[in-house]
């Protein structure tokens, strides 16, 4: 990224030394793209200035970066960044420690997975079982570590059941999965039927399309039913994560037996983990109660 505001994306050559003893390095035959590897490899560019140039006969790509997004990115300036975060393929050399990995086919995690040839410490890798393909393999830690880390955070604030958003991407569907193991209620939020029918098909219980014109009435239904007091919110911007709070304010409410002006003290937690919306985020805390929270992502 240049400080005139041009982010580059090109491909770069590199000679990898021989690996440590604790080192291997992977052919990489898959790799997923995930939010955060798009938000690392396009920043905050304009995609629709994205244009293609040529520098010392290699092609390269170049994207516009607004102005008023540059402040954010000092750090970012004459840096070239591998992109990447986790990816799968087969072991061709390694060092002392892991001789016996060689020809393995391993899932791997650490950044710089857009690549050929990826070096990396064998803490960082896992091999695979017998059978599984390099782009079964390849999407191992993000996406199932932070399903895991969602239900073990709800487990460990006392929450019984809750509320993810974007529930039909691939996140969403191995939360449902997850949850309907180990017996966790959740009221799905998607934004097309298509992805309703995908979790209804899937054997999840509540579904409800946040376009559907009584979205408010289903989703507080839902969550008065299921005593949901946790969400997990990959949008961000704009109303959906106080409409969340609210609903869950008004189904502990319901469940309440005397009036309080204050209304009700369940505590409610809102995690924010995602911008698919940039929009500024919309929250009326008196919709609340007296105890909810609404902490950002990561």
């Amino acid at each position: 990224m240049s400080k005139d505001g041009v982010l580059t994306l090109s491909l770069a050559e590199t000679v990898l030394d021989d690996p440590a003893f604790d080192e291997i390095i992977v052919r990489v035959e898959a790799a997923p793209i995930n939010p955060s590897d798009l938000g690392l490899l396009l920043g905050p560019a304009d995609a629709a200035s994205v244009r293609r140039d040529v520098s010392d006969g290699a092609p390269q790509l170049s994207l516009d970066i607004p102005p008023a997004r540059m402040g954010g990115m000092a750090g970012r300036i004459n840096q070239s960044l591998p992109v990447g975060n986790e990816g799968a393929g087969t072991v061709i050399a390694a060092g002392d420690q892991a001789k016996d990995w060689i020809g393995r086919r391993v899932g791997i995690i650490g950044g710089g997975m857009y690549a050929d040839l990826r070096k990396i410490k064998t803490r960082n890798a896992l091999p695979l079982p017998e059978g599984v393909t390099a782009a079964q393999g390849a999407a191992l830690t993000v996406n199932p570590m932070t399903a895991l880390g969602f239900v073990e955070t709800a487990r460990a604030e006392g929450h019984s059941a809750g509320v993810p958003t974007a529930a039909g991407s691939s996140l969403g569907q191995m939360l449902q999965r997850i949850c309907a193991q180990d017996g966790v209620p959740l009221v799905n939020i998607v934004r097309s039927e298509d992805q309703l029918r995908l979790l209804k098909d899937a054997g999840a219980t509540h579904v409800l399309n946040s376009r559907e014109d009584d979205f408010r009435t289903q989703l507080t239904d839902a969550v008065t039913e299921t005593g949901a007091t946790v969400a997990f919110d990959a949008i961000g911007g704009g109303s959906l994560g106080g409409e969340i709070m609210h609903a869950m304010e008004r189904g502990a409410v319901n469940h309440m037996t005397e009036y309080s002006r204050y209304g009700s003290s369940t505590f409610k937690q809102l995690y924010v983990y995602g911008a698919l919306d940039t929009s500024p985020m919309i929250l009326n805390r008196l919709a609340f109660g007296s105890s909810g929270a609404c902490p950002g992502g990561y």
